[in-house]
């Protein structure tokens, strides 16, 4: 969970560098949590896309922040995808 950190209502968005180029977070914002995710990993390995995103979405949901694990075997667009929800949250932090 996040130390305490208000955030503003909104939509906000990030990009990061994953395995083959870039992925998108796009978090929405309100009442001072995460409503909706939706990432891009349009550049990442087509098998993996629906598993990869359905997970880290949810997690990204359930822990109401980026300290999310990376999933197995998708190591590189995990972590692009927590990088890109930090920046997100910081964006959003009041």
């Amino acid at each position: 969970r996040r130390n305490c950190v208000m955030l503003n209502d909104g939509v906000y968005l990030a990009q990061a560098r994953g395995m083959a180029g870039f992925v998108h977070a796009k978090l929405t914002v309100k009442d001072n949590k995460i409503v909706g995710v939706d990432l891009d990993l349009t550049t990442e390995t087509p098998e993996n896309k629906p598993k990869v995103e359905q997970q880290l979405k949810k997690e990204i949901l359930t822990r109401q922040s980026a300290d999310i694990d990376a999933v197995s075997g998708a190591t590189f667009t995990s972590n692009g995808v927590k990088e890109a929800v930090q920046q997100t949250l910081k964006q959003a932090e009041k």
